[in-house]
């Protein structure tokens, strides 16, 4: 019986992965990027959020490419394109002028916050919300656990 349920459980994952990221990509088409933009932001956002805790300067292109699987130069294109409509900027690293490090502008934090309150919050949460107490309490227990077992 738990194979099964395993097996109903990576079922169910797969299916929910998939509906977030179609609600990503139906948001991100809303404000005129491209699923791979929208992406390359939430990766620069959670960048910025690491950076706050740890006083670490932003990530380089390199670091970036590798962090979502992309190579390099197909990564700077799409920066290229987010620069021009105001949502990233590059800056020279201090210690390296031939290294670039790469960071949301005021204006691409503010619309990636946008996008993430329409797309998850709301979303997730208004179909969270539709749960009675016990579900939502076993589905937080499971989840802690299974970040937990994850993380050992």
């Amino acid at each position: 019986m738990k194979k099964g349920n395993i097996t109903e459980i990576l079922r169910y994952w797969e299916h929910i992965n998939k509906l977030i990221r179609l609600k990503h990509r139906e948001t991100a088409q809303k404000y005129e990027l491209t699923f791979e933009q929208f992406h390359l932001m939430i990766e620069l956002d959670h960048h910025a959020e690491f950076r706050l805790d740890t006083y670490q300067l932003p990530p380089t292109v390199g670091e970036i490419a590798a962090d979502i699987g992309n190579a390099p130069h197909t990564l700077s294109e799409r920066i290229k394109r987010l620069e021009k409509k105001g949502m990233v900027k590059k800056i020279k690293d201090e210690e390296d002028l031939r290294i670039n490090r790469v960071m949301l502008t005021d204006k691409g934090q503010n619309l990636i916050d946008r996008i993430k309150n329409e797309s998850n919050n709301i979303f997730i949460y208004s179909a969270l919300e539709e749960m009675d107490e016990k579900t939502l309490g076993n589905l937080s227990n499971g989840l802690k656990q299974l970040n937990e077992n994850l993380l050992k």
